[in-house]
């Protein structure tokens, strides 16, 4: 019996040691093999477990196999310069980031963080035992048991900063769903009153600020033209009244000689026209001496003279004179001189 067990021990020696040497003298094409095949296993494991998401949870030994070959590959200089450095798309390494990427984006090590997945799990069977256990007032009955599973979930959220394992994401976003969609569990009553109430402080609430502006910046706009009206001085501008009283009282006025001597000289004109006879210089000229001495002797009786009192001009004078009216004013025939 020792005999059979020494020879047992031996034997499985001797394989151990064949199979390590086997694998240290693998060529780089037999790495390149088992990498693919971990890799095509790893996608087939996470397009299948897709929906619901299982990918964290369900496909980790087959990650953990696939770092391990390509691990291997990357440890020997020869096959890491054949395979990952020898052509510019870098196939290999290239389809290798991808998939490591698709785990970390799913933040799969966080499942296996303090044991979350394996606590969320049994709150999550919790309850959905309920649920298929209680087919009326579920709302009531799996209450606790859904609150527990919010709870904890939103604790791990906040210690996780956000970043939660993707199965768990997925799960807990199915199970509100069903929660407040399908059993109709969440629901909140909104009051009409409410509702009306924030709606007209929305509409009215733009309307009674636009005019309350509006008469706050009227008032103050009046206020600062009284102001300004009460700092200018008011120009002392004469009226109306004033003005045409000014102008009238400007106008030159004739004095009533020189009209009764132009219509002297008009009527005398004409009646020497009529008679065909006229007077001749030296004569008008004692005529006009002889009334004005008369009227100088008389000053009182300027105004009640007739047409004979105009005093007695010259010749030269009466042309003078003549020029100061308009064209109007002028005798109709000049007198001759003789």
């Amino acid at each position: 019996m020792k005999n059979l067990c020494f020879y047992l021990g031996l034997f499985l020696t001797l394989c151990q040691i064949h199979l390590l040497q086997a694998t240290k003298n693998k060529s780089c094409t037999v790495m390149v093999k088992e990498l693919g095949d971990a890799q095509s296993k790893f996608i087939y494991c996470a397009t299948v477990k897709s929906v619901p998401v299982n990918l964290c949870v369900g496909c980790k030994d087959l990650y953990h196999n696939l770092q391990v070959e390509y691990g291997a590959l990357t440890a020997d200089a020869n096959c890491s310069q054949l395979y990952l450095n020898s052509d510019r798309i870098k196939i290999v390494a290239t389809t290798q980031g991808i998939l490591t990427g698709l785990w970390d984006k799913a933040n799969c090590d966080d499942c296996f963080i303090r044991n979350n997945s394996v606590t969320y799990d049994m709150l999550s069977t919790t309850l959905r035992d309920c649920l298929h256990s209680n087919k009326q007032n579920v709302c009531i009955a799996c209450k606790v048991a859904y609150l527990d599973l919010n709870n904890f979930y939103m604790d791990m959220e906040k210690g996780s900063k956000g970043k939660v394992c993707f199965d768990l994401q997925d799960n807990m976003n199915r199970t509100r769903l069903n929660w407040s969609k399908d059993l109709k569990c969440c629901q909140r009553e909104v009051k009409l009153i409410n509702f009306l109430i924030a709606v007209g402080v929305v509409v009215l609430f733009p309307i009674v600020t636009f005019y309350v502006t509006a008469i706050v910046v009227t008032k103050r706009r009046e206020a600062n033209h009284e102001l300004l009206n009460e700092l200018e001085p008011e120009l002392d501008a004469p009226s109306t009244s004033a003005l045409i009283t000014a102008a009238v009282l400007s106008t030159r006025t004739e004095p009533s000689y020189e009209i009764s001597a132009r219509n002297e000289k008009i009527a005398d004109v004409l009646q020497r026209t009529v008679d065909g006879n006229p007077l001749d210089d030296s004569d008008s000229d004692n005529a006009l001496v002889k009334r004005k001495v008369a009227r100088r002797s008389h000053p009182d009786s300027e105004t009640d003279t007739s047409s004979d009192d105009e005093p007695h001009l010259s010749a030269e004078n009466r042309n003078a004179k003549r020029s100061d009216y308009s064209s109007d004013d002028e005798p109709i025939v000049k007198p001759r001189r003789s």
